[in-house]
């Protein structure tokens, strides 16, 4: 397409050049927000990995490798390396799987409280405190693992933040869906000029229903964690009934076909029976990893959740076919 009007091809390079600038501030953003998480897990590793479970692989691939290189030095390609592969990828999840379910269970206990917290909060308004004295009475209660969040809160009041800023510093250090809900439903209508004590109230209730449909959500879903696991076990089952049936009778008509002379270019002279087992060994741990991660999508909505029921699974695998097998 050609231009013989100069505006209209002035018009194209002004078009141009507003889509190449824009495209440029998009790049320097990307970047902005690159380097600004690298400064925060700097300035704060603990607290970062405690918000995004999955940084520490940062730290338990390396030492995983190194694992699996010491492995790989001794052992080479003997049927000893599928341990020591299966080790290292162990090490290099387990880290991410057990943060996610400790920070996991430690939110969980929060949000339990957090309803009771923003209800008695708004009667101690009503009664006719403050904010600020109504969380400093509310801080004293007990609120099991909300408790020491309470008390975050108290002092950043009694420092002379705002009750709005305080709820969003308590949001950022626990941010999950519940919890930012809530506190962004408060500061909304805080800024919009309601009434706090009714909001607070409000969001109380909607926490609690929140909190209800998942523990019914959960409840309904477990039934599909218990399903994933029977998998797993009816699976081993069935490979150790073939383990202990069908692999020694293909391997003694294998002996017997070669004795006879049936050579080892035969399927039954050229059958191995460690070949089998180590085929087996590892159709298990796939089944295992799979259906742990699988469970976890199911049972907690988020893969990452299944981390520590494929390391359970497979850790159940290598000791079957070790010890059992």
């Amino acid at each position: 397409m050609t231009y013989s009007n100069p505006e209209q091809l002035n018009q194209m390079d002004k078009h141009t050049l507003e889509a190449i600038e824009y495209d440029n501030m998009l790049m320097h953003i990307e970047k902005s927000k690159k380097w600004i998480q690298i400064r925060r897990f700097m300035r704060s590793p603990k607290k970062e990995l405690s918000k995004n479970p999955i940084y520490v692989l940062i730290f338990s691939i390396p030492i995983a490798f190194v694992f699996f290189m010491v492995g790989f030095y001794f052992i080479g390609f003997a049927s000893g390396l599928d341990s020591v592969v299966l080790f290292t990828f162990l090490i290099a999840i387990t880290p991410p799987g057990y943060l996610h379910y400790s920070q996991r269970q430690t939110v969980k206990k929060i949000e339990e409280y957090l309803p009771n917290f923003l209800r008695d909060v708004a009667e101690m308004n009503r009664s006719g405190m403050t904010l600020t004295k109504s969380v400093n009475t509310v801080a004293k209660g007990e609120y099991g693992a909300l408790t020491k969040e309470i008390k975050q809160i108290d002092a950043m009041l009694s420092w002379g933040i705002s009750f709005e800023e305080a709820l969003e510093k308590f949001a950022d250090r626990n941010a999950t869906s519940l919890i930012v809900r809530s506190v962004s439903l408060i500061n909304q209508a805080s800024r919009a000029g309601g009434n706090v004590a009714d909001v607070l109230e409000v969001a109380a209730s909607d926490a609690y229903s929140i909190k209800l449909l998942e523990r019914e959500r959960v409840g309904t879903m477990l039934i599909y964690i218990v399903i994933s696991y029977m998998a797993f076990f009816v699976f081993l089952f069935v490979i150790g009934i073939l383990s202990y049936s069908l692999i020694p009778v293909m391997a003694e008509a294998g002996a017997s076909a070669s004795a006879t002379g049936g050579g080892a270019e035969s399927f039954m002279g050229a059958f191995d029976p460690e070949v089998f087992y180590r085929l087996y060994f590892h159709a298990a741990l796939i089944q295992g990893i799979a259906s742990g991660l699988v469970a976890g999508q199911l049972g907690e909505g988020e893969w990452i959740g299944g981390l520590k029921h494929s390391v359970v699974m497979a850790l159940i695998a290598w000791v079957t076919f070790m010890f059992i097998i």
